[in-house]
């Protein structure tokens, strides 16, 4: 009996563990929500140096989103599970602690999703423009062949 409680405990110092580390994931998160939102300004605006120091932040966040992943990882592996969701359904004890927190970090990825595929649509407009212009321009053709180097060959 006594081991059963030990090992209960461990399970429940791991979710607590994940629940530590989904705050601090959803907080990041949030961060790149914002800087989504902000490159999107960016984007309408047009403004190059502005988007390159954008990227340089939303790096940053990604690589902290990066490092909580293999984090979460880590403890669903000592849990035996592959998911959050699976831990929810797999230690039910384990719901009053996490599915809070992981129902509000699913709602924050929607969003991300959500702003992400806007900014998609404003950069390949923009590269669509682009395109266009230089064709009319005569500065470049639609079928531009590039050397190992990634210069420009002439058919």
């Amino acid at each position: 009996m006594h081991s059963i409680t030990i090992e209960g405990d461990m399970i429940m110092n791991n979710v607590d563990e994940l629940r530590t580390l989904l705050v601090s994931l959803k907080k990041t998160l949030e961060k790149l929500l914002e800087v989504e939102n902000r490159k999107t300004g960016i984007l309408e605006k047009g403004n190059p140096s502005d988007l390159d120091a954008l990227l340089n932040e939303e790096q940053a966040i990604l690589m902290e989103c990066s490092s909580a992943e293999k984090q979460r990882m880590r403890i669903c592996e000592k849990l035996n599970v592959s998911s959050v969701s699976e831990i929810l359904e797999k230690i039910p004890e384990a719901g009053s602690k996490i599915n809070d927190i992981h129902s509000e970090m699913l709602e924050m990825v929607k969003a991300i999703k959500k702003v992400n595929s806007l900014n998609m649509k404003l950069l390949d407009t923009r590269l669509k423009i682009v395109k266009f212009m230089t064709s009319k321009l005569g500065v470049a053709t639609d079928e531009v062949k590039y050397d190992k180097n990634a210069k420009t060959v002439s058919n």
